[in-house]
This record gives structure tokens, sequence and C-alpha cells, in this order.
């Protein structure tokens, strides 16, 4: 009879024993998956602080670098300045009296070139476009055969001339020029002539 008591309760410790290593081995599982979820959720935590941090930081030595190159190259052109400043004077006084020249130049080109081709300068008309200068070499002088000379005066260091220019350079070379009367009373009365038809038109 002991024995069958004694066997009841090693059965019965044993079967308490394997239901509390049950019950611990649970909680020890839903332990582990705690554990493991905090240490996810840490890592991830860590991940978006380091890139914050990454993003924060890169911006900042971002700003910083530029700042620091941006006072580099100013330091190197206040220095480029100060030792240039002489040629750039000397530069800006040079294009200064060039195109002061070269106004100068076109307003007293008939005085310069007067000379050169033997022009009286009572003998220019300027004209501006589409040529500079028409001469009538030889006509102030009462010359029995003058000479008419079209002229285009160029102000910078290219004698290249421009499309409409060469245009009228050729049509001269061709021989395509004219000498045309008209008589202004011809042309009015032609006008109202015109006039008169669209009115009869509209009768």
């Amino acid at each position: 009879m002991l024995t069958e008591i004694l066997g009841g309760i090693s059965f019965m410790l044993l079967l308490a024993l394997i239901v509390i290593a049950i019950y611990y081995s649970r909680k020890v599982s839903r332990l582990n998956r705690k554990v493991t979820e905090v240490q996810l959720n840490a890592q991830q935590q860590a991940q978006q602080m380091f890139q914050t941090w990454i993003q924060q930081h890169s911006q900042q030595m971002r700003q910083q670098i530029e700042q620091a190159v941006k006072q580099q190259y100013e330091v190197q052109l206040e220095m480029w300045k100060q030792q240039n400043e002489q040629a750039i004077r000397k530069d800006s006084i040079a294009r200064s009296v060039n195109t002061l020249l070269g106004k100068i130049g076109e307003e007293f080109a008939p005085l310069l070139l007067a000379d050169k081709y033997g022009i009286n300068p009572k003998d220019f008309r300027h004209l501006g476009s589409p040529v500079d200068y028409i001469a009538f070499k030889g006509l102030s002088d009462d010359n029995v055969d003058p000479e008419v000379i079209f002229i285009e005066v160029k102000s910078g260091k290219s004698t290249a001339l421009t499309e409409r220019e060469r245009k009228v350079r050729d049509a001269i070379r061709n021989g395509k020029v004219r000498y045309e009367v008209v008589s202004l009373n011809d042309l009015i009365g032609e006008v109202q002539r015109k006039i008169n038809e669209e009115i009869n038109k509209l009768s």
C-alpha cells in the first residue's frame, strides 16, 4: 500500500514537473520572441537614427565644404584682382579709347577719306545704311568726269561685310546701277488716278 502511495506521489511529482517544464518552456519561448522583437525594433530604430544622423551631418559637412571652398575662391579672386588691377585698368582705358576713336573716326571719316582718295569733303553724303557714304569725286571741283564712290566704314578690326552690304557691293560691281529722273507731278497724278479707280469700283 505504501508502495502504491509512493508510486502515486512520484507520478504526481513527475507530472507536476512536466507541467512546470512545459509552462516555463512556453514562457521562455515567449520571452525569446519578445527579446527578438525588441532586438529588431532596436536595430530598426538604430538604423533610422543612424540614417538621420548621416543626413544631418552630411548636409552640415557639405555646407561647411561649400563655405570653405567659396571663401578660398574669394580670397584667390581678391588676390588675383590686386595682382592684375593695373592691367585691368589699362585694358579698360584702352577699350574706352578704342571705342571713342571708333566713334570719332566714323564722324570724321570724310576728312580722313578726303585725303586718302583725293575727294573734296563737300562731296561726301552720309547714308548710314546700307552703305555709310556716297562720294561724288570731282563734283565740287567742276571736274568734267566726276566719279561716284560708295564707301563703307568699319570701326572694328574686322572688315567683313554684312549680307546686305555684300549685296550692294555686288550690284555695283555688276553694273546694276541706274540714274532716274522722276517728275513729282507725274507721281501725284498717278496716285490720284489710282484713288479715282478705287472710288469708281465702289460705286
